[in-house]
C-alpha cells in the first residue's frame, strides 16, 4: 500500500497543495496515458485536471483534509495498518478514495473520462469546485461521480449545508447599570436558533467582565432541504436586530434520475456533488470509508472496501448511462 502511505504522509490541511499537485501529476504521467491540465487559483492552490479521450463523465475527489486533533494515538501523517484497517488522516476522507481513483485508472485506463483533484472542501468559502464549473472545462461533461465516503453506496440524495456569520451590536457601559449587553442579546438568539436546528459553533464577544458587552458575533449552520432564502428569511424572523452575513451556500443534492446504474440512497452529511447537478451536471456521491471516520481521531478506512470500491469504479467508468 506504498502509494496510500505515499498519500497519507503529505499535508494538506493548511491550505498549501504544491506537494500533492507534484505528487499527482508525477504519478498521472507515469501510470496513465492523460493529458493534465493544472487550473491555477491562488498561490499554493490548484485543482489538478486529467482528461482521457472526450469526456462526459467525470470523477472528483477533493485533495484537502481537516486539520488532525491532539487526542491521535498514532501519527496521523503515516499510515498504520491493524486488523485490515489501514489508519491515517484523510484514509476515510477521502485519501483513500484518491488512491482507489489513481488504482482503478491505472489499471483499467480509460478512453473517455475526466479526473478532477479539487481544493479546499473541507474549509474553503469558495472550493476548487466551484472554480472548476465557472472554466471551459465543465463544458462537456454530462454526468459526474463526486468521491466521498458513503460505504461503497450510490447516493443520489442529501440535504443543503449553510453556513452564516451574525452579529448584534449594543451600546457598551458600566456593568452597574445593568444595561442588556450584545451577548446577552445573542444569547436569546442563540437558543432559539439551537430549537430550530441550527449548531452555533463560535461565538466572540465582549471586552471585560464589568464592561456591558457592546458587540458579539457567532457562527451558526444548518443543514436543511429549504432554499438559502427560507433559511435567511428563518433567521430574520427569530433574530431581532441581527446583522446576517452568508459564509457558504452549499444547495440540497436532488438527482431524481441518476445516469447510472444502481440502488440510490440518501446520507445526512453534505457533498460537492450538489454543486454539480445544480451546474446542469447529473451527479451521484460514491466511495469507500464510512462518514463515522471522517473528521475524528485513529480516522481508517477497511481494506476490503478500498479493493471492492475500485472494482465499482471500473464497472462505473465503463458502463452504459440509464437515459
Amino acid at each position: 500500500m506504498k502509494l496510500l502511505d505515499d498519500l497519507i504522509r503529505i499535508n494538506t490541511y493548511e491550505g498549501d497543495y504544491t506537494e500533492m499537485i507534484k505528487f499527482l501529476v508525477e504519478y498521472l504521467k507515469s501510470n496513465t496515458d492523460c493529458k493534465i491540465h493544472i487550473q491555477h487559483i491562488s498561490q499554493n492552490k490548484a485543482n489538478i485536471i486529467a482528461i482521457y479521450g472526450n469526456p462526459e463523465l467525470l470523477i472528483n475527489c477533493h485533495m484537502d483534509t481537516v486539520k488532525p486533533s491532539n487526542s491521535w494515538k498514532m501519527d496521523p501523517l503515516s499510515l498504520s495498518e491493524k486488523d485490515d484497517k489501514f489508519y491515517g488522516l484523510g484514509a476515510c476522507d477521502t485519501k483513500g478514495n484518491i488512491y482507489m481513483i489513481l488504482k482503478a485508472i491505472a489499471e483499467n485506463k480509460p478512453k473517455d473520462l475526466m479526473v478532477l483533484f479539487s481544493i479546499d472542501e473541507e474549509s474553503g468559502i469558495k472550493t476548487g469546485v466551484k472554480y472548476f464549473l465557472e472554466s471551459n472545462f465543465k463544458k462537456n461533461i454530462k454526468r459526474a461521480i463526486v468521491c466521498e465516503p458513503t460505504e461503497l453506496k450510490l447516493v443520489s440524495t442529501h440535504k443543503g449545508y449553510y453556513s452564516f456569520t451574525l452579529e448584534n451590536i449594543a451600546d457598551s457601559a458600566h456593568s452597574s447599570l445593568k444595561s442588556k449587553g450584545a451577548i446577552i442579546k445573542a444569547a436569546h438568539n442563540i437558543i432559539r436558533l439551537d430549537e430550530l436546528g441550527f449548531n452555533v459553533g463560535i461565538i466572540e464577544g465582549g471586552t471585560a467582565g464589568n464592561v456591558v458587552s457592546q458587540k458579539c458575533t457567532y457562527r451558526a449552520s444548518i443543514r436543511t432541504f429549504d432554499k438559502l432564502s427560507d433559511v435567511v428569511d428563518t433567521i430574520k424572523s427569530n433574530c431581532k436586530e441581527t446583522t446576517i452575513d452568508s459564509r457558504f451556500n452549499g444547495p440540497p443534492l436532488i438527482n431524481k434520475k441518476p445516469l447510472f446504474q444502481g440502488e440510490f440512497h440518501e446520507v445526512d452529511f453534505w457533498t460537492e456533488a450538489s454543486l454539480f447537478q445544480e451546474a446542469g451536471v447529473n451527479t451521484v456521491v460514491f466511495g469507500a470509508g464510512s462518514i463515522k471516520q471522517a473528521h475524528s481521531e485513529d480516522e481508517y478506512i477497511e481494506k476490503w472496501q478500498l479493493e471492492t470500491g475500485k472494482k465499482i469504479i471500473k464497472k462505473l467508468v465503463e458502463s452504459t448511462p440509464q437515459i
